[in-house]
């Protein structure tokens, strides 16, 4: 059920394996360890990397079960399932994050008491849970659904949304949304009661992704080329940047241990980990060995550091982090 290593020509076409239409040779790569098994780093952009493979692939372009036309958001819930917005399918497709078998998908039709959704955009698990996931919908009806783990369709709200960038949920079960072009910071209850609002015009200027480990918020800002830390008060606490490590973060994640995971598209995929004590250290630096295409979004199981990204050439690749 496994898509093969990037070391080989891929002809075939099931679940987990690009497909001819996609064009894609993916050719035999020589020296991956040396004769005392070190990992090949490589320089890049000023900074030295560990290169990583990753270690299969779900997904192709298409209407299928297997397939997506715009895969913009990806998340892990506890239950061993990845669910994916498709968003110009408008609908959220789930599978088993090892099989890559796909189990359903809702969104679409008003079953479950749900009706059509319409552009959903990004995805987030509450954790700690039943995994229930919550989603948020872009132009041209911003706003926030509530789902059960089954596709159940359990409430909406937030239709005073303008521009919704990105969302999280915490461990306390607040639901925090960071919206680009107006620089808003909204923090909801998960009955969508409105908690807080913030403006953060002064601090940021492209918002990309959003984390909280229940106590503080972590903004990535792709033109700043930082993660900016606030309070749930709204007022900033630091700031974290590193030449040539964070260049135009996209995304940004915390594992279990709390430490970060930032991500970026700058000249191929890179991952960059900061420790838990206020990231004033660097853990690890990681670049692709494949140029992927843009990633849209990544996921995290949490517990074990693998993460699964979702990328503009319609798939959901998991990749293994060696912390």
């Amino acid at each position: 059920p496994y898509s093969p290593p990037e070391d080989f020509i891929i002809k075939t076409v099931d679940t987990w394996t690009p497909t001819d239409a996609d064009r894609i040779h993916l050719e035999p790569t020589q020296g991956r360890r040396n004769s005392h098994g070190r990992s090949e780093t490589r320089y890049k952009n000023g900074s030295f990397r560990q290169v990583l493979k990753w270690d299969r692939s779900l997904g192709q372009y298409g209407d299928g079960n297997n397939a997506f036309r715009e895969p913009n958001s990806v998340a892990w819930l506890e239950s061993s399932k990845i669910a994916v917005v498709d968003t110009n399918a408008h609908c959220i497709k789930v599978f088993h994050s090892e099989t890559g078998q796909f189990e359903y998908s809702f969104g679409r039709g008003r079953t479950l008491g749900c009706q059509n959704l319409l552009y959903p955009y990004r995805i987030a698990v509450v954790p700690g849970g039943n995994d229930e996931l919550v989603v948020i919908q872009r132009h041209p009806r911003p706003q926030i659904h509530v789902f059960s783990c089954s596709g159940e369709f359990i409430r909406r709200f937030g239709q005073h949304l303008e521009k919704p960038r990105a969302l999280t949920v915490d461990q306390s079960h607040r639901i925090i949304v960071i919206e680009s072009q107006v620089q808003k910071l909204h923090i909801f209850s998960l009955d969508g009661k409105i908690l807080s609002l913030f403006h953060l015009n002064e601090h940021l200027q492209f918002p990309t992704s959003i984390c909280s480990n229940n106590y503080e918020i972590f903004i990535s800002d792709n033109h700043l080329h930082t993660i900016k830390v606030f309070s749930y008060s709204g007022q900033l606490i630091r700031e974290i940047k590193e030449a040539n490590y964070i260049t135009y973060p996209t995304n940004i994640k915390l594992n279990s241990k709390g430490q970060l995971i930032t991500i970026d598209n700058h000249q191929g995929l890179n991952i960059t980990v900061y420790d838990e004590y206020e990231q004033k250290k660097r853990l690890g630096a990681y670049t692709a060995r494949i140029c992927h295409s843009q990633i849209l979004d990544v996921a995290i199981e949490s517990n074990s550091n693998i993460l699964h990204l979702a990328s503009k050439d319609y798939r959901v690749y998991t990749y293994q982090l060696p912390l």
